[in-house]
């Protein structure tokens, strides 16, 4: 509706042929590069069945981060029932009534290759940790994306050596990502790095700034550094939990309307007049 990239993984809950059956806007297939490789070869020909534009592969996910949360509260996917979820069921009958109301939980992706995350129930660490290929590197990387054969993007860049080999790799876009904070603990904000990736190579390939981005001048900041696009993850899942697709809408109008109120206050009327000298340092 808001003519947006969409953007879904290999572990989502929608089938990449109903998406390409029902929106025609564009799409983005962000790849998790599986130790099948029938799985991976199947993934990247649904998504061109599916017409999408564009293939984004994970390269910061190789092994899950220690997702501390997850360990405390036991998550998993679907639920695995013990006393503690029982009793947060309990107290959250709305919860209850939705999960017990709605379509059975699936990854539709990957049913035909995995088992695991579909009816069995296991935590998103234990699934990246034993279902991902390790062994991943630069040379598989170009592999995949002789394979895609179009627009192709590395997600999860985050220093200049790297979005200068997804250059000579022939990437067509780089995201610049710490997949959002869940990974290797302690690194800088994805904001932090992008000066100095976009004075590399921004004249080579598009830099995409994903993470943190909440806020219309968030993404304001992030193209007068010189990004060419900003992406966010929690930014439409919040509104999607709290509100389902009137509140994605909701956040997608807020977001639109708030970059086109910054742009009028700076005086700005285009995009190319974004520029540095609007921001300060410290």
């Amino acid at each position: 509706k808001f003519g947006t990239f969409f953007g879904i993984s290999s572990l989502a809950t929608v089938s990449l042929a109903e998406i390409g059956e029902s929106i025609s806007s564009p799409k983005l297939f962000q790849l998790y590069v599986h130790k099948d490789k029938g799985l991976n070869a199947a993934l990247i020909q649904a998504a061109k069945d599916a017409k999408f534009d564009a293939l984004a592969l994970t390269v910061d996910t190789i092994v899950s981060g220690k997702r501390e949360r997850c360990l405390h509260t036991g998550f998993t996917s679907p639920p695995r029932l013990t006393p503690s979820s029982a009793i947060s069921f309990a107290t959250h009958p709305g919860w209850t009534l939705n999960y017990l109301g709605r379509e059975r939980f699936s990854l539709p992706n990957l049913e035909s290759h995995v088992a695991a995350g579909t009816d069995a129930a296991i935590s998103v660490a234990d699934y990246f940790n034993t279902m991902l290929d390790q062994t991943m590197d630069w040379a598989m990387a170009e592999q995949i994306r002789s394979q895609w054969g179009g627009p192709f993007c590395l997600k999860g860049v985050m220093s200049v050596e790297d979005a200068r080999r997804a250059v000579d790799i022939g990437a067509t876009a780089i995201m610049v990502s710490n997949h959002g904070g869940r990974q290797l603990d302690g690194s800088r904000a994805p904001f932090d790095q992008l000066a100095e990736i976009v004075d590399a190579v921004g004249d080579r390939i598009e830099v995409i700034c994903d993470g943190g981005i909440t806020r219309g001048t968030h993404v304001l900041k992030a193209l007068s550094v010189g990004a060419k696009a900003c992406s966010g993850g929690r930014l439409y899942l919040y509104a999607l939990a709290a509100g389902g697709q009137r509140g994605v809408e909701r956040t997608l109008a807020n977001l639109s309307a708030e970059i086109e109120r910054g742009m009028k206050l700076m005086g700005v009327t285009r995009l190319d007049q974004l520029g540095r000298g609007n921001l300060r340092w410290r």
